[in-house]
């Protein structure tokens, strides 16, 4: 990875300490990692800044448990945006679909294998720097856009002064329009 180039932002949620260590030193070396064991706390490093890029969440937690936070995370306008990935022990159909029902981008299941979570966090992530350059794009279009919309009406306001004065400048002629050579007021030569 290139010394300048910055690392995405990856924030853990899981009560287990052996599931935040693993994660933790598999994906250090490429990634930035927070972590915490609540979701309290995730809802509150979720939106500081910097953001996370990626949000990791076990679903099955004391207090609030993943389904919550993520139902948190997606109603807030500040966090929506987060991709979330859960990774959870749940095996069953309905706790998948409704993991991905609440807006989550993936669902992995416990036990899990690292190359596997590696290769889905290296996926959510350029679909995320994708849309977010997309979304850059789009709002500098949109203000180009607004721009020219601007210029657009100071030339049509610029087009109908000078309509105005062109129109007054013909009446002028027209009201004090020189005797043409036909009409002098001498008698034509035979």
């Amino acid at each position: 990875m290139a010394a300048q180039e910055k690392k995405s932002r990856l924030l853990f949620v899981d009560d287990t300490p052996t599931n935040l260590r693993i994660l933790t030193e598999m994906l250090k070396l490429d990634y930035d990692v927070n972590f915490t064991d609540n979701g309290g706390d995730a809802l509150k490093l979720a939106a500081e800044d910097p953001q996370p890029d990626l949000i990791l969440l076990d679903i099955m937690m004391p207090g609030m448990n993943g389904y919550e936070v993520c139902k948190k995370l997606k109603e807030n306008e500040q966090t929506r945006e987060i991709p979330v990935m859960f990774i959870t022990a749940l095996t069953d159909e309905e706790d998948e679909e409704m993991g991905f029902a609440l807006g989550a981008v993936d669902y992995i299941r416990k036990p899990f294998s690292m190359a596997i979570v590696k290769s889905r966090i290296k996926t959510h992530l350029e679909l995320k720097q994708q849309r977010d350059h997309l979304q850059k794009q789009a709002a500098e279009l949109t203000a180009l856009n607004a721009r020219l919309e601007k210029e657009v009406e100071a030339r049509k306001q610029t087009e109908a002064m000078v309509q105005e004065h062109l129109g007054y400048l013909q009446q002028l002629i027209r009201d004090h329009a020189f005797p043409s050579s036909g009409s002098s007021g001498g008698k034509k030569k035979p």
